[in-house]
């Protein structure tokens, strides 16, 4: 245990933000020596968009796909204010649950099975753009995972759970505009972009449908510049959430029905954004590995249940092929994003035993 903590704390006291190019080498750096004492091959992965990814890969046959990133939230200079401490049963630190336990994880199963590898193929990727929807390695994930038996993902677990299904996510931006004006001499010559906005985030809103388990959220709005001028700019921000493939082609043709017109006569909107994360559904395939994981579980002692998550994650780009996922492999952890993160230190070694034995038997 101690090994694993220590390879945590240097991975955590390494701030590795999303585009953190130096950081994210440098966490890369150290799992790629590692690899070579694994006798895994090592590859950098550059996508379209010039993102470095790294895939740590051995044995031959078919193909069990691990994910985790290395990226985090926080920008450089977090770990200088809050490195990697230790208290009680609890780590902290940024990125010490998201997703670096995961990492940690990982690279422990492996080293059990090193000596005795199994007959197939064991592929792991460690992409570095999770936390802004993975725009780049998306395409490099769903290659990877087109051509696997079964993915599994090593995000930080939901209480003794693994996760069996996620919502997709969408994300778009309403740009209202209208005409400026002074609310004290020429009021009505304006055309208030922030009261059309109002308008139309009270229709967007009203989309929500909890009996299909889709929700909309506008969560970030900007607009006017000082309260004696009428504003002529009004933005949104709107997060999508759908349970099921094909429930947003309704949602978006509402949408696009909803910023067509206007309440407040002269003004205009623009539209854009798209689907990032589709949804991970439930399948018969995902409960079978989730099956296969809980009879694992009850030989070591842990009683494993499966929930359906709200979020996102690289699992969501991995079910879209098709090809059995399961999710929330990593250690029990909490606070994500923020400087509350933690990880309960005593589920780290239960999930590593539980990959190990997992990948052992498959």
């Amino acid at each position: 245990m101690e090994n694993h903590l220590s390879l945590l704390e240097q991975l955590v006291n390494i701030d590795s933000g999303t585009g953190d190019q130096s950081g994210l080498r440098r966490v890369a750096g150290i799992i790629s020596s590692l690899a070579s004492d694994l006798s895994c091959n090592w590859e950098t992965l550059k996508a379209a968009d010039g993102s470095e990814h790294y895939y740590m890969h051995r044995g031959e046959g078919k193909l069990i796909l691990l994910l985790a990133h290395l990226d985090t939230v926080f920008p450089p200079g977090t770990v200088a204010k809050r490195p990697f401490k230790i208290e009680g049963d609890y780590a902290y630190g940024p990125g010490v649950s998201d997703c670096k336990s995961g990492v940690v994880t990982i690279l422990g199963a492996l080293s059990r099975l090193a000596a005795n590898w199994p007959k197939y193929q064991i592929g792991c990727l460690f992409n570095t753009d999770e936390e802004i929807s993975s725009p780049g390695s998306r395409e490099i994930i769903k290659r990877l995972a087109g051509s696997a038996a079964a993915v599994l993902v090593v995000e930080p677990a939901e209480g003794q759970n693994l996760t069996v299904a996620r919502k997709g996510i969408g994300r778009f931006t309403l740009d209202v505009y209208g005409k400026a004006a002074h609310s004290g001499s020429n009021y009505q010559d304006g055309k208030s972009a922030i009261l059309e906005l109002a308008h139309k985030i009270i229709a967007i809103q009203a989309l929500t449908d909890f009996s299909q388990e889709i929700t909309l959220n506008v969560g970030e709005i900007k607009g006017g510049s000082r309260p004696n001028i009428i504003p002529d700019y009004a933005t949104a921000e709107i997060d999508l959430r759908i349970k099921k493939a094909g429930q947003d082609q309704k949602v978006i043709a509402e949408l696009n029905r909803i910023v067509s017109g206007s309440t407040i006569a002269g003004t205009t909107c623009k539209f854009s954004g798209s689907i990032t994360r589709p949804p991970m559904e439930l399948t018969a395939a995902n409960l079978n590995l989730f099956n296969r994981f809980q009879v694992i579980g009850k030989k070591l002692g842990i009683e494993l249940g499966k929930v359906e998550s709200g979020g996102g994650s690289d699992a969501n780009l991995a079910a879209e092929t098709g090809v059995p996922s399961i999710d929330g492999l990593g250690p029990i952890g909490g606070g994500h994003h923020s400087e509350s993160e933690y990880m309960v230190i005593s589920s780290l070694q239960q999930r590593i035993d539980l990959l190990a034995e997992f990948l052992r038997t498959f």
